[in-house]
């Protein structure tokens, strides 16, 4: 029995690992990841914001400490009432206030019990910050997936550029071999000037590619605070070296795992709470308090200043109130339906988002297939085009016609791996994928 109990606990804290796992595999990547959600100034002020929640939490506590008040009072009667009656001695009077009335005294109010009140405003505290911890979560993540997406971008702008460049390369190349057959007569400047006008619009078409890049160095640094220019490791001719990731085919428990999904379900706590406070702000409190200190107009001689106290015990019972707990708690309960609403609404949008990365997906898949095929071929059709431009069998427009295709074909190559692996990134964004440790 206790072997059963250990093994389905250790498949419960697997289970749990795998939930948590990130599905970025690139180390290089995560370590950019959290050096953003580590450095990214508004992830710091939203962190700085948390403290005012502990703050909150001191001054709800505060309720149940007592409340202690100095007053000194001061007081001119006039006429004093006083009385007049017969002695022995003759005509005297009896005064029961004086004119000038002094009070000095120290109290304290405590509360003894609030019906629960203080106790759920520190729930609904707890409950309050618990959304603001979502809400950094969030931000978080939605930082850690725009590095994820530049990283991406990085890698596969140095594979075209890698692709330009040789372009650039095989064009000099044919620059070289039409001067010779000038010089040999067989070939006419007009393919010479051909030629370096190609070679003109790919170095412009390199220059896009590389200002790009800078660019994408640019939000690198600004999001992660890291200078990685030159320091992202390309490609190379595997696409898969961009990052192991997989497509998420199934929504599976999305209300546990997508980050809105968790803030809206944050947000419904805190106006289960407000529903509650509503409903028992109309319990009494019951209050103890004492005073004691000094003062004039005590009995028999009111002038003189004496010690004197009191010690009781009030209940505070709300009879009316002007702020109508009933709407406050009709206003809650129309926020929490909303809000419901708002999760039904995500469930949908998410199921179509996924549907739609798939097809997408799908669709990328079969042209890859495609352009493959067209990349073998092209470069076939260039070696051969080379071959005859030797022999003098094709023109220098022919050859630079196959140089193009071969270009075009990688290019488009290229740029069909880096959607497919934006696709992925974006399968797990739109399930809510954790990617940031």
């Amino acid at each position: 029995m206790k072997r059963i109990i250990g093994g389905a606990l250790l498949v419960l804290l697997m289970q749990t690992a795998t939930a948590q796992e990130t599905p970025i595999k690139d180390e290089q990547l995560k370590t950019l990841i959290q050096a953003a959600v580590t450095n990214y100034p508004r992830i710091k002020e939203l962190e700085e914001q948390l403290k005012a929640d502990d703050v909150k939490k001191e001054i709800i506590k505060a309720g149940y400490l007592p409340n202690a008040s100095a007053d000194i009072n001061y007081t001119f009667i006039a006429p004093s009432p006083k009385v007049e009656f017969e002695t022995p001695a003759g005509k005297t009077s009896l005064a029961f206030q004086p004119y000038n009335n002094y009070n000095a005294a120290v109290s304290v109010r405590q509360l003894i019990y609030d019906f629960g009140k203080i106790k759920l405003q520190l729930d609904r505290n707890e409950a309050e910050r618990a959304l603001n911890l979502e809400t950094v979560d969030n931000t978080k993540n939605a930082i850690a997936y725009q590095v994820a997406q530049i990283y991406y971008n990085i890698q596969f702008l140095q594979k075209s550029i890698q692709v330009q460049q040789d372009q650039i390369s095989s064009l000099k190349e044919n620059e070289r071999l039409i001067q010779a057959k000038i010089k040999n007569g067989d070939a006419l400047e007009y393919d010479l000037l051909t030629t370096q006008v190609r070679t003109a619009n790919a170095t412009n078409r390199l220059n896009d590619l590389q200002t790009q890049l800078e660019k994408q160095y640019v939000l690198m640094q600004w999001l992660s605070g890291v200078d990685a220019k030159g320091k992202i490791a390309s490609i190379g001719d595997d696409p898969y070296r961009a990052d192991a990731l997989n497509l998420v085919l199934e929504v599976g428990d999305w209300k546990t795992g997508n980050s809105d999904a968790k803030l809206i379900q944050k947000q419904i706590d805190v106006y289960e709470f407000d529903k509650k406070e509503a409903s028992i702000s109309s319990r009494p409190n019951l209050m103890g308090s004492a005073s004691g200190g000094v003062r004039n107009g005590i009995q028999p001689d009111i002038d003189q200043f004496r010690l004197n106290g009191t010690v009781g015990v009030g209940l505070s019972i709300p009879i009316f109130s002007s702020d109508r707990p009933k709407l406050r708690q009709k206003l809650s309960q129309v926020q929490i339906e909303t809000a419901k609403k708002s999760m039904q609404t995500l469930e949908s949008n998410i199921q179509k988002d996924l549907a739609t990365v798939q097809q997408d997906y799908k669709g990328l898949q079969e042209k890859l297939g495609n352009t493959n095929v067209l990349v073998t071929q092209a470069e076939r059709a260039y070696k051969l085009a080379q071959v005859r431009f030797k022999e003098g069998l094709i023109t220098n427009v022919e050859l630079l016609d196959a140089q193009t295709n071969v270009e075009n074909a990688k290019l488009q190559l290229v740029q069909l791996q880096y959607q497919s692996q934006l696709d992925k990134l974006e399968s797990h964004k739109v399930v809510g994928s954790k990617i940031f440790q």
